[in-house]
């Protein structure tokens, strides 16, 4: 009767916050979106022990073109669509989600830097502030201190949220020492031209690991977060024609409609991406056919199978801390 009547009060402060039953939103002091307005994250309550850390995708800009106020590469404001569709992880009444029952940590995403940016750029008549690694930081702040004996965390985040998974997955590792701690990046393997000028705009905050490169690629990281932190399991995901990843990636060698040269290259970078940190036994990976652009905020999470091998038992071993085996069609 107790769990009933609490599980009553919860919907009801929930649903004044205007995101249905299950969201809390925290503001942010200080917080911004490239466009500056405020910044503020959302927290589904659970199991204090067990946190999912959720990073969420919306493109990215680098440049006048892609950063100007019509374009539509990139998020400006925090708009928490995900939780709203409640579909793939964000089923929160599912017991067949991995996560039914944890704590659910989400992150906006709003400011076109990959959530690690440092810097307020003048474009050219109007300016865009990068500042991805405040808000992080301050959502890392909230876990913390709000979560101090997590047993169980799971870091991720699909497209451009696998990135700030990634870059910010060594804050976590370094904190919760005793804890099992996964990480997952869904659809975002790094991909980029050589002269790409993002990181170099965004004035990014890079993970604290020994042996990185002053501009590591993102292989480069998860191999040193697999290596740095053997007791962690270390995971991607992506397919193999990824599309959102595939236009990106035409974007940066300037062709508004990547050609099929480009689709190509794109699929040979991201396998040798996702495979390279292979060396490492608690790296693995998950590789599908097709061009749909990530799998955590999608129904296909529950059905989705390469082989023999279903998504969803892939991921729930990693959700228990275990590596699953390596998949690929």
């Amino acid at each position: 009767m107790k769990r009933l009547i609490g599980l009553f009060l919860f919907l009801v402060m929930a649903l004044a916050q205007g995101l249905g039953p299950f969201w809390q939103e925290v503001q942010v002091p200080g917080g911004v979106c490239s466009d500056g307005s405020p910044y503020r994250f959302y927290v589904s309550p659970g199991d204090p022990k067990r946190v999912v850390l959720d990073f969420q995708g919306g493109g990215a800009c680098w440049d006048a073109a892609t950063c100007g106020p019509a374009s539509q590469t990139y998020r400006k404001k925090v708009d928490p669509q995900e939780l709203l569709l409640a579909q793939g992880i964000y089923n929160r009444m599912s017991i067949a989600n991995p996560f039914f029952g944890w704590t659910h940590i989400f992150v906006p995403y709003c400011t076109g830097d990959l959530h690690v940016g440092q810097a307020t750029v003048d474009y050219g008549g109007f300016r865009v502030h990068h500042q991805g690694a405040r808000n992080a930081l301050a959502v890392l702040e909230y876990l913390f201190r709000n979560h101090p004996q997590a047993e169980r965390v799971f870091v991720t985040g699909c497209s451009a949220g696998a990135y700030g998974a990634v870059f910010w997955a060594d804050k976590v590792l370094s904190t919760y020492k005793n804890a099992q701690v996964a990480l997952c990046g869904d659809a975002g393997v790094g991909v980029a031209t050589e002269d790409f000028p993002g990181f170099r705009v965004w004035n990014p905050r890079y993970p604290d690991l020994p042996g990185l490169s002053p501009r590591p690629q993102v292989a480069e990281i998860y191999a040193a977060l697999a290596q740095a932190y053997p007791k962690a399991a270390i995971a991607q995901y992506t397919t193999a024609l990824d599309g959102t990843q595939i236009f990106f990636y035409g974007l940066m060698k300037g062709e508004r409609t990547p050609s099929e040269a480009t689709a190509r290259e794109w699929a040979a970078r991201a396998l040798q991406a996702v495979t390279l940190p292979a060396q490492a036994q608690n790296y693995t990976f998950f590789l599908a056919a097709g061009s749909q652009h990530c799998i955590l905020p999608r129904p296909e999470l529950y059905t989705l199978k390469v082989g023999e091998t279903g998504f969803l038992d892939w991921l729930r071993a990693l959700s228990e801390g275990k590596v699953p085996p390596r998949v690929r069609p």
